[in-house]
C-alpha cells in the first residue's frame, strides 16, 4: 500500500468515526469501492475470537454485510458511479442508467435486491467471461450490483409489443442474436 493510499483511508477512517450513522451512509456511498471496501474492514464489527478462529472465507457474509447498497435513486453516488434515472425493473432488482465520473462514459448499474446471491453471482461470472459485440460488457462488480455497458435504444421485447418485425428486419437481427447466444453457449 501506498503512503498516499493509506493517508486516503485514514481521513476517510477519521470522517466515517466522527460522524453519524447518516453521514457515514452518505460519504460511504460517494467512495469508490476499492476504497470503501478497505474502510469497511476496518470498521465491521468483531465478535471475539470467533472471527479469527475461522477460515476466512466464512467470515465474508459478515464483511460484505454493511457494504450492500440497500437503494438507488436518480442523483446518488455508488462509489464513482453518479446515478442518473431508473432504467426499468425485473425479477432479480432494477437497472440505473449512469455515469462513471473517472472516465465520463455512460453505464448501467444493475441492482440486485438482495446481497449477492449465487445467481447474481453465476450472472456475473459469466457475463465477465463473455467479449462480443452483440453482448454487453460487464465493468464492475460490487456486493450487490453490476455495473455494465450501457446500450441505448427500444429493446426487442419493447419492440415486439407494436406487432411483428418487418421480415428484412428480422432477417438484420437473427444472425446477430445467434451469434452472441453461440459465444454465451461456448
Amino acid at each position: 500500500m501506498t503512503p498516499e493510499r493509506f493517508q486516503q483511508i485514514e481521513k476517510l477512517y477519521q470522517a466515517v468515526c466522527g460522524g453519524t450513522a447518516e453521514e457515514r451512509t452518505a460519504l460511504l456511498a460517494q467512495t469508490d469501492p476499492e476504497l470503501r471496501r478497505e474502510l469497511e474492514s476496518l470498521l465491521a464489527p468483531r465478535t471475539g475470537g470467533e472471527f479469527l478462529d475461522r477460515p476466512a472465507i466464512q467470515n465474508v457474509p459478515e464483511l460484505l454485510a454493511d457494504l450492500t447498497v440497500t437503494g438507488l435513486t436518480a442523483g446518488a453516488r455508488l462509489g464513482p458511479y453518479q446515478v442518473e434515472s431508473k432504467l426499468g425493473e425485473g425479477g432479480m432488482g432494477e437497472v440505473f442508467r449512469a455515469v462513471d465520473t473517472r472516465l465520463g462514459r455512460p453505464v448501467a448499474i444493475k441492482f440486485a435486491r438482495e446481497e449477492f446471491s449465487a445467481r447474481f453471482e453465476r450472472e456475473a461470472r459469466a457475463i465477465s467471461s463473455l467479449n462480443h459485440p452483440n453482448i454487453c460488457t460487464l465493468y464492475d462488480v460490487g456486493p450487490n450490483y453490476l455495473v455494465m455497458e450501457l446500450v441505448e435504444g427500444e429493446t426487442l421485447a419493447a419492440r415486439l409489443k407494436s406487432g411483428p418485425l418487418p421480415l428484412k428486419t428480422a432477417i438484420l437481427y437473427a444472425p446477430q442474436i445467434a451469434a452472441a447466444l453461440a459465444e454465451a453457449h461456448v
